[in-house]
């Protein structure tokens, strides 16, 4: 029974510069051949068909190489078209190139137009898991990504379905659905990781804070905060019992006004005391002897020295004149600074005897120096005591949030880890069928699938193994088997949507090829209500490997290109990615 169910009719567009290409049940190759004259078959158009497929199933604009066509090369108004059928509903998907993320759905003959690429793409989850009866579906666009491999994944994981430029991370979501395995708690532990991984960053920066400020360690800081925190309450002690006091606010204005005070007092006396000391600098008389000088010059010459004696002496008697004057002004000065540093001294004395009374009355044994220093260094420590309290109490709390995180994240992944488990039966089926692939190609059953589920980064990884495993070609071959396996497997089909595409996937060995190739024709008859299109190049196949196939490869030929008529009608050189 179905429970889900997909299916490509036909790829056109509007107007036209490619043909169109109709699709059926089953097997469909889209072909590249050579010609007598050219026997190149790469760059033809197959994987540009699939582009285009993918671009109208919606795939976002800026991964698509439709956006890379030069807009010179096709009209303004081109438009993709792509009839496909979702359980029974019958939809056209509209995409114009120069709109591209406004889309139109006709659905079952009704138009619907929408304005975000994201709304048409929720609608079609609607429609594609809306009546299941599973919980937690992927999006429409999810599903997509194991069901149509970008060729730019070169196909090396069976898990990473995007081009490998682009660095996606790996999504397990869609691959644990169709093995029955309930993604959600993958959801939400890979979530919690993401929240665990911004909480580390958020303490690790917050524990830089605290070193930065401290100059110490995170145990070295917590020391520090219970002494800070120490030496705030015994202040605030003081303060406390200071303000049971009865009247204690009215002495505590008076104190804090003397204290002003005193303080303005001191810093006039200080600038009178400097003047003072300055003027104190000019006592004495400095005078030249005029009977010394006399003597001396009179040596040289008679009445020279008396001469010179002379004119000193009016000199003397005019300067002590002038000194006079000074000592005059400088005694006066120095008399009035005297007293006015005297009345300062007697005001300090006053307010020092006032202010101690003042301090008397509050009887504290502690050592408050000054009132207004005690709450001016008690509201210091109280911010410094905030400051660090704060970065500590948040790098706590951080820690706190990041144990939960991980108790919460290891709870989901052990919910994930029951979920697998209550779906062995079904793994097993899964591994059954890889194993019959793998025989068929390769004569043995030397392979291996296995789930691990685990507390690492990645939560979840998918061990699938093949004889010989390690090289370019087998990787290859081993994301065929997934595919195949999840595509035919009577449990895995029951939530595929019954489509596989592979763009170039094989690049192996030719009995590989042949064989895979093989096997897809003897299962046709699994493929019927089913759809698997395929891309190849026909040169890869020689005269003796058509005679090895089973089948004629043109029997299942839905297209066919080459460098003489390729899928786009005309020749074009990409735009650069951006």
């Amino acid at each position: 029974m179905w429970f889900c169910a997909m299916k490509i009719k036909k790829l056109y567009c509007q107007p036209k510069i490619f043909d169109p290409i109709s699709f059926h049940d089953g097997f469909n190759v889209i072909l590249g051949e050579s010609t007598e004259d050219d026997d190149k078959t790469n760059g033809v158009g197959k994987s540009l068909a699939i582009e285009f497929i993918d671009y109208g199933l919606l795939k976002r604009n800026s991964d698509s190489r439709v956006s890379l066509i030069p807009n010179k090369k096709i009209p303004k108004d081109f438009a993709v078209y792509l009839d496909f059928e979702i359980n029974n509903n019958q939809i056209t998907s509209i995409r114009s190139v120069k709109e591209p993320n406004t889309p139109t759905l006709i659905v079952n003959g009704e138009t619907k137009v929408f304005t975000t690429l994201s709304d048409a793409n929720d609608y079609l989850t609607s429609l594609m898991f809306g009546d299941l009866n599973q919980q937690n579906p992927p999006s429409f666009r999810n599903i997509m990504g194991p069901i149509i491999r970008d060729e730019g994944s070169e196909f090396k994981s069976i898990i990473n379905c995007y081009d490998t430029n682009k660095r996606v991370p790996p999504d397990y979501t869609p691959h644990l659905y169709l093995l029955h395995i309930d993604p959600l708690p993958y959801l939400e532990a890979k979530y919690l990781s993401s929240q665990i991984n911004d909480v580390v960053k958020a303490k690790r920066k917050m524990k830089e804070n605290i070193e930065t400020i401290t100059g110490k360690d995170i145990s070295e800081a917590k020391a520090d905060l219970n002494e800070l925190e120490s030496q705030v309450n015994k202040v605030q002690n003081d303060i406390d019992k200071l303000e049971n006091i009865e009247g204690f606010d009215l002495i505590k204005g008076e104190i804090i006004d003397i204290e002003t005070q005193l303080k303005t007092i001191r810093s006039s006396k200080a600038v009178l005391q400097s003047e003072l000391s300055k003027i104190n600098i000019f006592n004495g008389d400095n005078y030249i002897d005029g009977e010394e000088v006399a003597e001396l010059y009179n040596q040289f010459k008679e009445g020279l020295g008396d001469l010179i004696r002379k004119e000193i002496d009016e000199v003397t008697r005019f300067k002590k004149k002038i000194d006079d004057f000074q000592r005059t002004i400088i005694e006066n000065r120095r008399t009035k600074l005297t007293d006015d540093i005297s009345s300062l001294d007697m005001q300090i004395s006053l307010l020092d005897k006032q202010y101690k009374e003042k301090i008397s009355l509050l009887d504290q044994e502690g050592l408050l120096i000054s009132l207004k220093q005690t709450i001016a260094a008690h509201q210091s420590k109280i911010e410094e005591l905030s400051s660090l309290s704060t970065f500590i109490n948040k790098h706590d709390e951080y820690e706190a949030e990041h144990k939960d995180k991980k108790r919460q994240r290891e709870e989901k992944i052990y919910f994930l880890d029951t979920e697998k488990n209550d779906a062995k039966a079904i793994l097993n089926s899964f591994q059954t069928s890889i194993l019959d692939i793998h025989e068929y190609v390769y004569g043995n059953r030397k392979s291996s699938f296995e789930i691990v589920i685990s507390k690492r980064a990645e939560i979840v990884k998918f061990e699938l193994r093949a004889d010989s495993d390690g090289s370019h070609s087998i990787n290859r071959e081993i994301v065929f088997l997934y595919d195949i396996a999840l595509l035919l497997n009577t449990h895995t089909q029951k939530l595929h949507p019954g489509l596989l595409i592979h763009d170039n996937i094989f690049d192996v060995d030719q009995a590989t090829l042949i064989n895979s190739l093989n096997y897809i024709h003897a299962n046709k008859s699994k493929l019927t209500s089913k759809q698997y299109i395929l891309t190849l190049n026909y040169d890869k196949l020689s005269n003796e490997d058509k005679e090895n196939l089973r089948f004629d490869i043109k029997d299942y030929e839905c297209a066919t290109f080459t460098k003489a008529k390729t899928f786009l009608n005309f020749k074009y050189q990409e735009l650069s990615k951006k």
